[in-house]
């Protein structure tokens, strides 16, 4: 590669990752996934030196390692964890960049993977999610993979190095998201099995070759991951590498939904600082944790419940058929989420298996597109079983890792396709600069404009959304709840709440250092005198009732004295996707 390629790269990485920094210090103060509170509470539970609490085996630890040092600098929760994502940014920026130039000694190709990647860097570094180093962990597991495969028949130091730092590297995947577990454990052995077959499966000695680069990696997987494995294990009592995949996955096999005549179930917090019971899901703490009550009124908003269907998922094959339907029923919804930040994704997928079939890709010649492709084929798969009808097919930035894969399978290939169309070909090549264009323009209109690319049949995700300003004063969150709450002072720091909109329950945890009790779509019934003697049991000390201005109040006067009464604009139903409406907010002091 020359040497004005790297210079000129490297400047641009640094013109564009400056807007990226500035969106994410603009967003410092914004609360923007609720996910994150937890990740932002067991953070500074890492920094404050409590790891017994902040051992967790729902959610992955690695985002609140990150975040810890910079919370424990006096740095705050939010903005320690935008902090996180905007140096995740730079690494995803540097690291793409850095691959395709590599690969490809094109600088072009590697200035299209940075002008491409940079929008969808944009409309997420102000998220707090670890979705952000979970696409910095794909990308360089694509760069770490395809060293492994230039490493097979290398000397025995060399495939004991590679196949260490492939087994380290899989271990923080482990860290940063247990989904991406599935993911490597299938990508890796599937790659060397095809490698094999395809090179030099007459030779055993080249399947030995491998099979001591696998073992290092295996080894140092279980070498970096046995600590955290350990603690988890301890805590729990029992032997876990974590526990989402089981909670995330085993709504998936069964439709069975609590009817009107169900109990109670009103879930605490895990731990004396954790702001809700969301921070520790797993089933054992979760479930251990949660306080039960007979339901003695009958519910206003029963679930509709299926006689027919429940019966038929407490069989094997009922729970496997309902499964795969349901799946199937997804998949628009799951292509709809994908084509919201990356429409051009599919269409790359397609072109590329064709590419295969006519031999036009080669497996040998075009190995890191190749390595990308069965990469973010099997993330495709992989949350393509799992994605719901109901959560319209998941969050977008579940996907992510199918924005950069595809863009380094363009960006790989761009050589080469421009090369083969030769001189005296003008036509195609104004169709090849076309493309890359489309794509650009596609991933600059749908993530950072808010506007739909011509060629896609949905809009989604951030479709529809305000273009993204980068620059300008801090972005103060739009929360009236927590305003008007505030001006009150009708929370006061370390209250245990509670509300009958338990959705927006855990902001107000986190903004006013409280803890809140109970959880979403459970249908608590205020004018229960059961429910009401279930939240003093519990210790609750005050219940917020969300009521839409135009309905009749319930009578409060079993829970306690009313402190506050007061109108706002406001989600009022427990509810995903429920509509900002007038509603009227009370604040009870439960038995006072």
């Amino acid at each position: 590669m020359s040497r004005s390629a790297v210079v000129l790269n490297a400047v641009l990485v640094v013109l564009l990752a400056v807007p990226v920094v500035s969106m994410a210090y603009r967003s410092r103060l914004s609360i923007t996934n609720i996910d994150g509170v937890s990740y932002m509470g067991i953070a500074r539970q890492y920094a404050a030196g409590d790891l017994g609490d902040a051992v967790n085996a729902y959610w992955s630890p690695l985002v609140s390692w990150l975040m810890a040092p910079f919370v424990r600098a006096g740095l705050g929760l939010t903005t320690s964890y935008v902090t996180v994502n905007a140096l995740a940014c730079v690494a995803i920026l540097v690291l793409g960049a850095w691959l395709v130039l590599r690969v490809t000694r094109s600088g072009w190709a590697a200035a299209f993977t940075s002008a491409a990647t940079t929008p969808v860097l944009l409309a997420n570094v102000a998220r707090q999610t670890p979705d952000l180093l979970v696409l910095l962990w794909f990308v360089a597991f694509v760069w770490v993979l395809l060293v492994a495969d230039g490493a097979r028949n290398g000397t025995l130091r060399r495939r004991i190095v590679v196949g260490a730092g492939l087994g380290a590297l899989c271990a923080f995947g482990f860290f940063a998201k247990l989904f991406l577990v599935p993911v490597f454990v299938v990508v890796v052995p599937l790659w060397f099995a095809l490698r094999w077959w395809q090179t030099d499966h007459r030779d055993r000695a080249a399947l030995r070759r491998s099979g001591v680069l696998l073992t290092a990696a295996l080894v140092a997987l279980v070498v970096v991951a046995a600590p955290w494995v350990t603690a988890l294990s301890l805590k729990y009592h029992t032997v876990t590498a974590g526990s989402s995949l089981v909670v995330n996955t085993e709504s998936k096999f069964t439709d069975a939904a609590d009817g009107p005549g169900d109990d109670y179930v009103f879930p605490l917090p895990p731990n004396a600082t954790a702001f809700s019971p969301a921070e520790d899901r797993t089933p054992s703490v979760y479930d251990g944790r949660a306080l039960t009550a007979p339901r003695t009124t009958q519910s206003a908003d029963p679930a509709p419940t299926d006689g027919a269907t429940a019966s038929a998922t407490t069989t094997l094959a009922g729970k496997l058929t309902y499964y795969v339907s349901q799946r199937l029923d997804a998949l628009p919804y799951y292509q709809m989420r994908i084509s919201s930040f990356a429409p051009f994704a599919t269409w790359i997928g397609v072109l590329f298996a064709v590419g295969l079939l006519l031999r036009v890709v080669d497996t040998r010649r075009h190995t890191l597109a190749v390595v990308a492709a069965v990469a973010t084929g099997v993330y495709w798969l992989g949350y393509a079983g799992i994605a719901t009808v109901e959560s319209f097919g998941g969050n977008a930035r579940y996907y992510l890792p199918l924005f950069s894969g595809t863009v380094i399978i363009v960006a790989t290939l761009l050589p080469d396709v421009w090369r083969r169309i030769g001189r005296g070909h003008l036509l195609r090549r104004v169709v090849a600069v076309a493309g890359c264009l489309l794509v650009l323009t596609a991933s600059v209109t749908q993530n950072a404009l808010g506007i739909a690319a011509p060629f896609s049949s949905v809009n989604g995700g951030s479709i529809g959304a305000e273009p993204l300003a980068v620059t300008g004063p801090t972005l103060r969150p739009d929360e009236p709840l927590v305003d008007a709450l505030a001006a009150r002072d009708a929370v006061p720091a370390g209250s245990l709440i509670s509300g009958s909109n338990a959705r927006g329950m855990v902001q107000l945890a986190f903004r006013f250092d409280a803890q809140v009790a109970g959880r979403d779509s459970q249908r608590y019934d205020i004018t229960d005198p059961s429910f009401v003697g279930l939240l003093e049991r519990a210790g609750v000390q005050y219940w917020l009732q969300f009521t839409p201005q135009d309905a009749v109040a319930p009578d409060l006067s079993a829970v306690g004295q009313v402190t506050e009464d007061f109108v706002i604009d406001s989600t009022c139903q427990d509810s995903k996707g429920a509509a900002v409406e007038p509603c009227r907010v009370q604040v009870v002091r439960v038995g006072g």
